[in-house]
């Protein structure tokens, strides 16, 4: 009996007998066979078995011997094993020269001297082998010296992928090919798929494929018409017939595969399987670096973003004191006016509302005069409540109690005037936490950011009003949002609009944002502004009770 070591030969002929004959007399030369009835038999032993040398009869039933020559030097696995032509007479000129441009190597007439034909066999044996092993080599050295360059060079995640799989593809001849990271529970995190669409068999790749791949072994489909049903179906409705996939390890772990797929069956040889194992051990290394070098991006960006945010939190502490300190300076000020203008005030008035008594009795004076005059009598009064208040803010009285309560209370009481200015309320109220505060001047704050908003979307619009808790330095605050969708604020404005007396409307008396700003600040909190055209957002944040 031949041992397991001895050259495969592959006997097509579709006599039983002469097939008989011919592999009692290979056994007794050393070698061992394998029959096929037919060319279709032929491929399908040639893939599974990937003899050493196969001996060709032409003319058969199912594929005769040209057209099985002719598949056998299409694919990978077989376009080097030696094939010899066995005809049955020398008037087959013609075969012969057809066989032999297809690619057979040899052929011998029928009938044959068997001591000439075992002489050829083992001649095209000797040649073969070696020339073989050698161009195979090379080609493999190639491969992976071009591999190997791209995947130095390339530091994006995405960009080494595509490359590695495209190279893969035109290298090994294979439809289509899939590569997959697997996360520390050796779940799939990343995949990236080139060539043939997969979509059928990508349920499989990632749900089976990792089973097998964590135990470190690569998995071999020489023919998924073999698979059971179930995964069987899935290949066909994608046209994939073989397979390969070796695992990518790096630092002794499984961290991903490399798959390749084929619509040919018995697509990929023992060989192929071994590039892509070496060609998996550098990339696995590749995509380690890239990892790193996306890791180190990505915390280069949000670093990037944390020193801006800071810069322009430090900005905006350093505008809040230099406000304060004007408006410290403001308040002093005002304190005065108010005084010295509220004490003529009330006599003023008086006299002007006995003056419309006396024009009710009929007696003559300017009425319209007079209704002037008391109108801006009445607009001082105003004015100088409002320096009062913004000077000597009324004591507060703190209670804890939920922003989201304060903003119902002022949505209902502006409810009518939303509705007739065409505005749209939508509320996305999500703070649950407490604030310490007075209830009528947080709805003092609330109601003038509501009412400027209405004022901006002279209109119609939508206004926003969100609550939410956020942490800023560690420490917990609640935010509330009001977003209106008016003309907003020029840019060279924006830093005026909390200062007492600075107004843009042609009745308004400058300090609602003013008052606002002191109330938050007595508060303990921060109230800011951002607008571009078409949007401007009032933005307040007031600490959260702990606690509570």
């Amino acid at each position: 009996m031949p041992n397991d070591d001895a050259p495969l030969i592959l006997v097509v002929d579709d006599s039983p007998q002469m097939r008989t004959l011919l592999c009692r007399s290979l056994h007794r030369e050393g070698f061992r066979t394998a029959e096929a009835a037919n060319g279709k038999e032929a491929l399908q032993k040639a893939c599974e078995l990937v003899p050493n040398l196969v001996l060709m009869d032409i003319q058969m039933p199912v594929m005769d011997g040209f057209e099985a020559i002719s598949q056998l030097r299409a694919s990978t696995l077989t376009a080097h094993v030696p094939i010899i032509v066995v005809t049955a007479a020398a008037r087959d000129a013609h075969d012969l020269e057809r066989g032999l441009s297809l690619g057979a190597d040899d052929y011998i007439v029928k009938p044959y001297n068997l001591r000439e034909l075992i002489a050829r066999i083992r001649g095209k044996l000797k040649v073969s082998r070696p020339e073989e092993t050698l161009n195979r080599c090379n080609e493999q050295l190639q491969i992976l010296a071009r591999i190997s360059a791209q995947l130095v060079r390339a530091l994006s995640l995405n960009e080494l992928s595509d490359y590695l799989l495209e190279a893969l593809c035109q290298h090994l001849r294979a439809d289509g090919a899939i590569l997959m990271l697997l996360d520390s529970q050796k779940q799939p995190s990343y995949w990236r798929v080139f060539g043939k669409p997969l979509h059928h068999i990508m349920h499989l790749v990632t749900t089976w494929l990792p089973v097998y791949i964590t135990h470190g072994e690569p998995v071999t489909l020489a023919d998924t018409r073999l698979l059971p049903p179930e995964m069987r179906d899935a290949f066909e409705a994608d046209a994939i017939r073989s397979g390969i996939a070796v695992p990518l390890r790096f630092q002794e772990h499984v961290t991903g595969a490399l798959a390749l797929a084929s619509q040919q069956a018995c697509r990929f040889s023992d060989d192929d399987l071994k590039l892509l194992e070496t060609v998996a051990s550098q990339a696995a290394l590749a995509i380690h670096n890239a990892q790193l070098y996306g890791e180190l991006q990505d915390h280069a960006k949000n670093l990037e973003a944390t020193v801006r945010a800071r810069t322009e939190e430090l900005t905006r502490a350093q505008q809040q004191l230099m406000r304060a300190d004007r408006l410290a300076a403001l308040g002093t000020l005002a304190a005065g006016i108010a005084h010295e203008i509220n004490n003529p005030l009330q006599p003023l008035l008086t006299n002007l509302e006995l003056m419309l008594e006396d024009l009710e009795q009929g007696r003559p004076a300017d009425r319209e005069l007079i209704e002037s005059a008391v109108r801006d009598v009445q607009r001082i009064k105003r004015i100088v409540s409002g320096l009062l208040d913004f000077a000597r803010p009324a004591r507060s009285t703190l209670t804890v109690l939920q922003i989201n309560t304060v903003v119902h209370e002022v949505l209902a009481l502006a409810h009518k005037q939303l509705e007739q200015a065409r505005i749209q309320t939508r509320l996305c109220l999500e703070a649950q936490r407490y604030v310490r505060g007075d209830a009528d001047q947080l709805k003092q704050v609330v109601l003038n950011l509501v009412i400027n908003a209405m004022e901006a979307m002279p209109n119609g619009g939508e206004l926003r009003l969100e609550t939410a808790e956020q942490r800023r330095e560690g420490t917990p605050w609640l935010r509330l949002s009001v977003v209106d969708t008016g003309v907003g604020i020029p840019p060279e404005n924006i830093d005026q609009i909390f200062d007492p007396f600075y107004t843009t409307k042609p009745h308004g008396t400058g300090l609602g944002l003013a008052i606002s700003h002191a109330i938050i600040a007595a508060h303990g909190g921060q109230i800011y502004a951002e607008s571009k055209p078409g949007q401007t957002t009032f933005t307040v944040y007031l600490p959260v009770v702990e606690g509570e």
